[in-house]
């Protein structure tokens, strides 16, 4: 798969439309969730995340789920103890009140996640070899040597595209203004906590029958126990400061 943080390139586009057009949450989120079943399976497994019936019945309502809990539990504790080059430009989002957002623009965020989620299928179809382009496009279904190398025109693309996509999310977080920074207190131990998950989470897998040869199983493991850290070290925080 192209790597899930690479996809809300593709969406980038669209934040210069008018902002009462698009929810950036949405655009963002949507773009990322149909990977999100992969990572609740910790395994490359998918029946619904990358089906077009699945726009409607799994990404958009995960999605929103996804934003809830960043917004809600994630996103205050996850930037405050970023280093100072990227917290100085994600700071002014630890203000947006989500659940009030998103009463007032419901439509407009559910058609974000669609979008973004749509967008999503839409890269996929060109890199993966079941993928809509792949089958129907005959340069797609070629192969590529490099050296003692032969891989398929659309696992090419795949890595090719993510490598983009990765430089472009950077750039993107880079475009955004500075801030001056209001002094926070930062908890040396969140990235433990974050750590520790992700450890936990691989472990586990290990224990199931996970092989390291098995890279893309590998790389879900670790995504989604990272993910699971960024939700215990904020809940954690929450605990530390009362």
């Amino acid at each position: 798969m192209p790597f899930t943080a690479a996809h809300p390139a593709l969406v980038l586009p669209l934040t210069y439309l008018p902002p009462r057009w698009y929810s950036l949450t949405g655009l963002v989120v949507g773009s990322m969730t149909p990977d999100f079943e992969y990572f609740g399976r910790v395994q490359l497994i998918q029946q619904h995340g990358h089906t077009l019936w699945g726009l409607l019945y799994f990404d958009v309502p995960l999605g929103l789920l996804l934003a809830y809990l960043y917004h809600g539990v994630a996103r205050n504790a996850l930037i405050d103890n970023l280093p100072p080059f990227l917290q100085s430009r994600l700071a002014p989002f630890k203000a947006l009140n989500w659940h009030a957002f998103f009463k007032s623009r419901v439509w407009v965020v559910l058609a974000s996640l669609l979008v973004g989620a749509s967008s999503h299928l839409f890269w996929d179809a060109f890199t993966h070899e079941w993928g809509f382009f792949v089958e129907r496009i005959p340069l797609l279904q070629t192969t590529i040597t490099l050296g003692d190398w032969t891989l398929p025109t659309a696992k090419v693309l795949q890595h090719g595209s993510t490598a983009v996509g990765i430089l472009l999310v950077g750039w993107g977080i880079l475009r955004l203004p500075k801030t001056d920074l209001t002094p926070t207190e930062r908890w040396r131990d969140y990235w433990w906590v974050v750590a520790g998950s992700l450890a936990l989470v691989v472990g586990i897998r290990i224990i199931g029958g996970l092989t390291f040869s098995n890279f893309g199983n590998v790389v879900v493991a670790v995504i989604s126990g990272g993910l699971w850290g960024l939700l215990l070290g904020a809940l954690a925080t929450r605990v530390r400061a009362k």
